[in-house]
């Protein structure tokens, strides 16, 4: 059963290969019915910037609920020798009703990692870097141009301020680097900045994210944090 299982998984996806890339192809195009649900506000300013700590977080948080429903019985698969050292090859061992409090909690706590330890850590280390090394000079160069080259030094690609986030190769994943080196850039003593990546996520080009920033800059001056 394993072997025509196997055999058999192998030969759809082949199969279905030619179609499920005209399919991604069309999605991005913006145009068509599959599209037109990814764009929903729900997924797009609220699901998609926790997406990578979602990626990072769910076997932790599928080991910690099955411990804790299962009168403390932990659910360990690296506990066995596997063919491959990365994320467990095996699905976490609950039942199907299951599945959405598993997902839920694991949404969560990415909203929480991202919403707020996130920004604390960079301020912390925003501040600690400045009690070391002392306050940075004062750029003459616009938020624009920074950011251009902050973008370049990421994807290696040279972005303009009209390029658009999918042209950078910034996908929902990379959404959180970049916010922790925006936070680094330019925060300032006493002054640390607070981009979050839902902020981001809203931009199209590059120079809607100068924006973004540039308001955080403003509020980060007023409030004197």
């Amino acid at each position: 059963v394993t072997i025509i299982g196997t055999f058999w998984d192998n030969l759809s996806g082949r199969i279905m290969a030619p179609l499920t890339t005209l399919w991604i192809f069309a999605i991005a195009t913006g145009e068509g019915f599959s599209a037109s649900i990814l764009r929903n506000q729900f997924l797009t300013e609220t699901l998609a910037p926790n997406s990578y700590n979602c990626f990072l977080f769910h076997q932790m948080i599928g080991q910690w609920y099955y411990a804790a429903t299962r009168n403390g019985v932990m659910w360990n698969f690296w506990r066995f020798r596997k063919g491959f050292y990365w994320f467990s090859p095996g699905p976490c061992p609950v039942e199907w009703y299951e599945y959405p409090s598993v997902v839920g909690l694991v949404v969560l706590f990415s909203r929480f990692m991202d919403n707020t330890v996130m920004p604390l850590t960079d301020q912390t280390y925003a501040r600690i870097k400045i009690l070391i090394m002392g306050e940075p000079e004062e750029s003459d160069e616009e938020i624009g141009q920074i950011l251009c080259k902050i973008i370049e030094n990421m994807t290696g690609i040279e972005p303009e301020l009209d390029s658009t986030l999918e042209e950078c190769g910034l996908a929902s994943v990379g959404i959180p680097v970049l916010v922790g080196l925006l936070n680094k850039t330019f925060s300032k003593k006493g002054k640390a900045l607070n981009v979050t990546a839902a902020l981001l996520v809203d931009t199209k080009t590059i120079e809607d994210m100068a924006a973004v920033v540039e308001a955080a800059k403003e509020l980060a001056g007023h409030q004197g944090v």
